[in-house]
């Protein structure tokens, strides 16, 4: 039996990968225009906001991913996640009452994020220039892990099994979960 191969990496086991693998020019997924770092920084991912002086539309999906948390759920994993080194949040957008986080292209493909995380890998996101100073409804909360040279996108592997435990706290209980005294 030949086993449908990926160049360079030998056969592959899984049958829904296999079935997606072409035997004769390797992977068939769709290509998404990534950028050459391996690490993409914000200028590398968003170049056109390092140059302007007032906020860009940019297109998501072939970039990057975002998702987008309310602002309490956003600084608690911030803070949950900052004994890791290097830091796994990477550039973070402020807007009222949210924050969206960039995650690298594909960030969505079969994962169910948890509620209040909503992902959204499609559409256009408004970003404000990143040299200019904030001012208006858009703001940035983060410029990477490190700064403006530092990786632009949050580490998703880190950062989804952290937001299950966001919401304990901070969300209020349904009528229906309420406790009632008999």
């Amino acid at each position: 039996m030949t086993r449908a191969r990926i160049k360079d990496f030998g056969p592959v086991e899984d049958p829904q990968i296999a079935a997606m693998v072409s035997r004769e020019s390797g992977v068939s997924l769709p290509s998404r225009k990534m950028p050459v770092a391996s690490h993409p920084t914000l200028a590398s991912v968003l170049p056109a906001a390092c140059l302007a002086s007032l906020p860009v539309d940019v297109p998501v999906g072939d970039l990057f991913d975002t998702l987008v948390l309310p602002e309490p759920q956003a600084r608690q994993a911030l803070a949950r996640l900052a004994h890791h080194r290097p830091h796994p949040v990477g550039a973070v957008l402020a807007r009222p009452g949210e924050w969206v986080l960039f995650l690298p292209p594909g960030s969505g493909y079969e994962t169910d994020w948890p509620t209040p995380a909503v992902h959204k890998d499609s559409g256009t996101l408004q970003v404000p220039p990143v040299l200019a100073p904030a001012d208006g409804h858009l703001r940035w909360a983060r410029l990477g892990n490190a700064g403006r040279t530092g990786r632009a996108f949050t580490a998703p592997m880190m950062l989804h099994p952290v937001l299950p435990l966001l919401c304990v706290a901070e969300c209020p209980v349904p009528d229906s979960q309420m406790p009632v005294r008999i």
